[in-house]
Formats: structure tokens, C-alpha cells, sequence
């Protein structure tokens, strides 16, 4: 999950630096995913959209667009535009879900909505509820639902000493 609050760190950066985003596993803390987020230069006198660009490990690049909404009391909030289907929403996602014939598998996204990259909710299919009549629903009653997986937000660095600091990385002397 790539959160708009993230990326508006980098948005909001004064130095216009790069940042480091990097996903670890919950279970035994290893890296599973990093990106550079930067904001996007325009080389041209055009006027383009507001953009930042995500480097993947690979070197694959992809340019995520910004969009500002003005909330009541005066300020903004920033949402990000899903390249897919346009549309505006808090988080993209850089996985999506595919079907290899077989069996559905997890395949890496340009980062997508959730709607676009065909992700479901945890909750659905009734697993966080407990209802029924059978004996695990009836320990759902007793003990309550069981709960909710937390979100898999990414750890933000803006140096590589940072980095280093907080055992992702190592920097070269």
C-alpha cells in the first residue's frame, strides 16, 4: 500500500529530496518491497499535472498523479489518481491479483486502486464476524471477532544514513 500521506511527505519536503519507502515483513522483518519516491521535474514549458515518480529495486519507473481536494475548513488533502481508471482514492497498491489458470497468484502492479488491481477487503467472506449456529461460531460469541489484519504501511526514510540507522540498508563509506 502506497498512503497519500507518504507521498505527501515527499510533496511537501522543501529540500525536494528523494525518500525510500520500504516494506518489511511482519513476521520475520525482512525486506519484501523498497521504492524511491521523488518528486517528478518537467523538462518542457507545458503545463503538466502534478506528479511524483516511483523507482522500483529494478529500475522500473512509474509516474503517480496528484490531486488536491479543499476540505471545509480551509486546507487541502491530497488523494492519488489510479493510472487504470482515473479515479481518486487515499492508497494505490504495487500488487494486484492474477490468475494463472490455475490459481489466483499475486503479480506486481504499477500501483493501481484497489478496485483495479482486483483486491478484496480481508473482512469479506464473514472470516472477522461471528455468526451462525455452528461450534466456531459460537467461539466468535464468546471471545469476540477476531482482529482485523493491521494495514501494511511502508517505513519512510529520507537518507540513506537514516536508512542504515534502522538496519534496512547498508551505506557505503
Amino acid at each position: 500500500m502506497l498512503p497519500a500521506s507518504a507521498v505527501r511527505w515527499v510533496w511537501d519536503d522543501p529540500r525536494r529530496i528523494p525518500y525510500l519507502l520500504v516494506w518489511k515483513s511482519r513476521r520475520d522483518g525482512e525486506i519484501k518491497r523498497a521504492v524511491r519516491v521523488a518528486r517528478s521535474v518537467s523538462h518542457t514549458t507545458l503545463h503538466e499535472a502534478e506528479s511524483v515518480e516511483i523507482k522500483w529495486t529494478d529500475g522500473g519507473t512509474v509516474r503517480v498523479y496528484l490531486s488536491w481536494r479543499w476540505q471545509p475548513h480551509g486546507g487541502r488533502s491530497l488523494l492519488l489518481r489510479c493510472w487504470r481508471c482515473q479515479r481518486t482514492c487515499r492508497s494505490l497498491y504495487g500488487a494486484r491479483i492474477g490468475n494463472d489458470g490455475r490459481y489466483y497468484v499475486v503479480w506486481r502492479a504499477d500501483w493501481e486502486c484497489r478496485q483495479c488491481a482486483g483486491l478484496s477487503y480481508s473482512s469479506e467472506g464473514g472470516y472477522l464476524r461471528g455468526s451462525g449456529r455452528g461450534a466456531i461460531a459460537a467461539i466468535f460469541r464468546a471471545y469476540g471477532p477476531l482482529p482485523r489484519p493491521e494495514p501494511w504501511y511502508p517505513y519512510v526514510f529520507t537518507s540513506p544514513e537514516e536508512a542504515a540507522e534502522a538496519g534496512v540498508c547498508a551505506v557505503n563509506p
